[in-house]
């Protein structure tokens, strides 16, 4: 239960995070004679490696379909302490990216990979339509194929409520 929790609150990082997680979490922990910043570390360093994964299965790891403006999406969301790891493997998943769109009867695939230290969202940019949702949504400028997104963690509170084209 305290890895659920911790895992979904992102240790406490996330908007979604309500004081009744903290006050359970801290109560598991203290029964189970547990460091939550420690537990935290270690977990979220289990979860960042990624090396087992092939791109199609890390675009559909943690992903919900939306629908905007007339298009299906896959929205992912890959959460992770070593963003590095997946940025160094920008370009193999932004070329799977239509494969997987197109074998789940989606149009694009949205990946947001989110750096929970930083606390801020990198996502990738392959292509005019996921520029103009980034430019629009986050009110951001997207210059090159990745745009971060300062304060971003959370695709239920974040992500999809402001999806705009």
């Amino acid at each position: 239960m305290l890895t659920c929790i911790l895992s979904d609150t992102l240790e406490f990082r996330s908007p979604t995070t309500t004081p009744h997680d903290r006050e359970v979490a801290e109560k598991l922990a203290a029964e189970l004679g547990v460091d939550i910043a420690d537990y935290a570390a270690e977990m979220f360093a289990a979860k960042s490696d990624v090396s087992a994964f092939s791109d199609e299965e890390l675009l559909r790891m943690d992903s919900k379909e939306y629908e905007l403006g007339g298009k299906k999406l896959r929205i992912s969301v890959l959460e992770t302490t070593a963003p590095q790891v997946l940025l160094d493997r920008k370009q193999a998943l932004m070329d799977a990216m239509p494969g997987v769109a197109g074998a789940d009867g989606a149009d694009d695939v949205l990946l947001f990979i989110i750096d929970i230290l930083k606390e801020e969202a990198t996502l990738l940019v392959p292509n005019d339509f996921v520029k103009q949702v980034a430019e629009k949504s986050f009110n951001a400028t997207v210059e090159g194929d990745t745009v971060v997104l300062p304060g971003v963690m959370s695709r239920k509170k974040q992500i999809i409520p402001v999806l705009a084209v």
